[in-house]
C-alpha cells in the first residue's frame, strides 16, 4: 500500500516540479499565444502580482483551457484561432503534465480514502 503511495506522491511531485518549470518559463509566451482569450487576460489581471504561485495559477489555468477548449468558447471567454494556433511543441509539454498532475492528485486522494475505509 506504501508503495503505491510512494508513487503516486512522486508523479504527483514530478508534474508540480515540471509546472512550475513551465511557469517560471514559458507564462508570458503562453499568454501571448492566447492574448485574445478574455479568460487569459482576467487571469493575469487576477494572480500577476501573486509571485511564482500566480504564474503556477496563470499556466495551470491555461493549461485547463487547452484541455477542453469546447466549453470556454463556447462561454466566449477564449478565441478559437488563438486555441488553433496555439504553438504544438508547448502544447505537447503543457497538457501532459496538467493531465498528469490531475490524474495522480486525483488517484492520491482516492487511494488514501480508500485505505481508510478498508482500515
Amino acid at each position: 500500500m506504501t508503495i503505491i503511495a510512494s508513487i503516486l506522491l512522486a508523479r504527483m511531485s514530478i508534474s508540480v516540479c515540471v509546472m512550475i518549470y513551465f511557469a517560471c518559463r514559458s507564462i508570458e509566451a503562453i499568454e501571448k499565444a492566447l492574448a485574445k482569450c478574455k479568460y487569459i487576460q482576467d487571469n493575469r489581471g487576477n494572480f500577476s502580482a501573486a509571485g511564482l504561485a500566480g504564474k503556477l495559477m496563470r499556466t495551470c489555468l491555461a493549461a485547463n483551457m487547452l484541455m477542453i477548449p469546447g466549453l470556454f468558447v463556447r462561454k466566449g471567454v477564449a478565441d478559437i484561432s488563438d486555441l488553433e494556433s496555439f504553438p504544438r511543441s508547448m502544447e505537447r509539454v503543457l497538457l501532459p503534465s496538467w493531465v498528469g498532475l490531475v490524474v495522480s492528485t486525483t488517484l492520491f486522494f482516492a487511494f488514501n480514502w480508500l485505505v481508510g475505509v478498508l482500515k
